[in-house]
């Protein structure tokens, strides 16, 4: 699942993430990891000191074990937790999402249930429902002890490893997590900002966890920031004379190294040294700017206690050691792949001597021996964003305000100013500086208006169609003489445009599609019968199956609420002879996987918008006409 598209929004304009984030020793160690014998085997589980707890157990690869626990999905995508011994034993409930254990708690979401925090024996530590009224649609994994939480309506808060919120989702409407207690955030005024990448008009704080300020920076000061303290210190980037150079902030905002032209980036840190690019290649600096390792490797970064893994390209292929501080290398063999040791339990590594096989090492460099082979080896660690799985039918219609004469407000009496005003107010109207949002001009063409929304957690997209466009141009007749001989002479008339005014026109259909994206997912049919059962109280059933079902309404308009494999639409209105509309087609229907080709991702602005509805308010509307209504104001 995804964030909103704030988050995206700002972790490619504002937080490029071209600097490589600081990496530092997780809180708990990974302890063992799954592996494959065979491409098309079983997976089994190997500690990192090289113990195999199991052989060719699971069909579907096992996320790592951490606090002596691991998650693996079931034949029905569903997460059940083990414990990791030779026989491991199911611990726990049904989950949805679920991250990697950190001291003994994990974040969980059960089926149809709130995000909560369990213990090794899966029993609830606290649910994560609501805060301050609100209700809380997702939490991240925990880091360094803090779990950012974001609201149904996209605001975000901090919860501490008790589950106690730190930082109210009040004010902000992005978080963060920094690490060593520190937090980016962006107050929840700059949100239309953000969204539309104005950098200079947005104010960046950094704010520890119980939300006080400890410094700020306009969102135009550095061109890209790392995002992550290490050792108290965060990455900056400028540029200077058009070339990238780097620096080093403090806790304070001050810097401990100013952005050099000799350091275009900036890598991981280990207290008073980091790694650093010059453009050419990768080396090791000190704070003070004095090179401890020539800019020489294609790739180097730090591992833990004075250990770095440097990469050389060969053409095509890249090769990895360990090197000490010095350069010297840890022992003799270089490597296809390699992780940190900092990864796994602090004193082994995972590594690929060659294309065919893993291996683990100890700290001098040597393979362990008696090791299975290992074709594969997974480091899935469970998910970084926990989303709510509950989901409130009846609190969606009710927020969408769905009636027989409309929704959201709108009704069939509602003109087209009325519509385009509240897409104005939603931000996503066209506009520019000779032609302001929520003006005919920007409406000549089409015939509806389409809001995308966040509905407790569901994503949905309300249409409100027209039998015409919206707006039209006006023009005034100019006649124009051509050519003149004596007294006689010959002209044209030519229209020449006035402006643009809006059509008299009412809404005639309105469409609300509710898709199975996030804790949508699997609950298609529980939507349909939630709109098939309020649409029962406007009017009566004409004809109803598993997949859809028609309704005459007491306004005299008909209704369709019908079933795809990954989302539901409920379309009423002028649609014709209730009677006359076949829904065989949607019978059989079953839920399924979201179809890449209508949204390739979560987010909502990246819904297409829908082509012209070309229904009438003729009671002779035949099928087709209904069936590309349905079509047109689907995702």
């Amino acid at each position: 699942m995804k964030k909103s598209t704030i988050f995206t929004v700002l972790l490619t304009t504002l937080v490029t993430l071209a600097l490589v984030s600081c990496k530092k020793e997780a809180e708990t160690k990974i302890e063992a990891v799954p592996f494959q014998e065979t491409e098309d085997g079983q997976w089994g589980m190997i500690s990192v000191d090289g113990k195999v707890l199991f052989k060719d157990e699971f069909k579907e690869m096992p996320t790592v074990v951490r606090d002596g626990r691991f998650f693996v999905k079931n034949k029905d995508g569903i997460l059940e937790m083990y414990d990791a011994t030779e026989k491991p034993k199911r611990i726990g409930k049904d989950y949805v999402h679920a991250t990697s254990f950190q001291n003994g708690r994990a974040i969980v979401a059960e089926k149809g249930k709130n995000v909560s925090i369990i213990d090794k024996d899966g029993n609830t530590v606290k649910v994560l429902d609501k805060v301050d009224g609100k209700e809380v649609e997702g939490v991240e994994a925990f880091k360094d002890g803090y779990a950012i939480f974001m609201t149904a309506d996209s605001l975000m808060g901090v919860y501490d490893f008790d589950g106690d919120c730190t930082v109210s989702p009040k004010e902000y409407c992005y978080i963060s997590n920094c690490g060593e207690g520190k937090f980016l955030a962006i107050d929840k005024k700059y949100k239309k900002d953000l969204i539309y990448e104005k950098r200079g008009k947005i104010k960046v704080k950094v704010i520890d966890a119980k939300g006080n300020e400890l410094f700020s920076f306009n969102g135009d000061k550095y061109d890209d920031f790392s995002g992550t303290f290490t050792d108290g210190k965060m990455v900056v980037s400028v540029k200077k004379d058009g070339k990238n150079s780097c620096g080093l902030i403090d806790d304070k905002g001050n810097y401990v190294l100013k952005p050099s032209s000799k350091v275009e980036s900036i890598g991981t840190i280990h207290g008073d040294k980091f790694t650093y690019s010059n453009g050419d290649g990768w080396g090791l600096m000190d704070i003070n700017g004095q090179t401890i390792i020539r800019a020489k490797y294609d790739a180097l970064y730090y591992d833990s206690d004075n250990l770095l893994v440097a990469a050389t390209k060969d053409g095509d292929d890249v090769k990895y050691k360990y090197i000490d501080e010095k350069d010297n290398q840890i022992g003799k063999d270089t490597y296809v792949l390699a992780t940190e040791f900092s990864l796994l339990d602090g004193e082994h590594a995972l590594v690929k001597p060659d294309d065919k096989m893993y291996s683990i090492i100890d700290r001098d460099g040597n393979q362990l021996k008696d090791l299975p082979d290992m074709v594969n080896v997974g480091m899935n660690d469970g998910d970084g964003y926990v989303e709510s799985d509950y989901v409130d039918m009846q609190k969606i219609i009710s927020d969408l305000g769905i009636s027989a004469n409309g929704v959201m407000g709108f009704t069939f009496n509602s003109t087209p100013q009325d519509v385009v005003k509240a897409q104005v107010k939603d931000g996503n109207a066209a506009g520019d500086a000779n032609h302001p949002a929520g003006t005919p001009y920007w409406y000549d063409y089409t015939s509806d208006v389409n809001f995308n929304k966040n509905i407790s957690g569901a994503a949905v997209k309300v249409s409100v169609a027209f039998p015409n466009n919206l707006s039209r141009q006006t023009y005034t007749t100019k006649r124009v003489i051509d050519y003149e001989f004596y007294d006689e002479y010959w002209y044209h008339d030519e229209q020449v445009p006035t402006g643009y005014v809006w059509n008299p026109v009412r809404p005639n259909v309105f469409a609300v599609t509710i898709r199975n994206d996030g804790r949508m997912h699997g609950k298609m049919r529980d939507m349909l019968k939630a709109l098939i059962s309020k649409f029962s109280t406007f009017g009566k059933i004409v004809k109803k199956n598993d997949g859809a079902a028609v309704l005459t309404l007491n306004n005299g308009k008909t209704a369709l609420i019908c079933m795809f494999k990954d989302h539901v639409v409920a379309t009423w209105g002028a649609l014709g002879d209730a009677n006359a509309i076949d829904i065989d087609k949607y019978k059989d229907v079953v839920e399924g996987e979201n179809d890449p080709s209508s949204s390739d991702d979560n987010s909502l602005e990246s819904l297409s918008s829908n082509e012209d509805y070309a229904a009438t308010d003729s009671a002779a509307a035949d099928t087709a006409t209904v069936d590309s209504a349905v079509a047109d104001y689907a995702y």
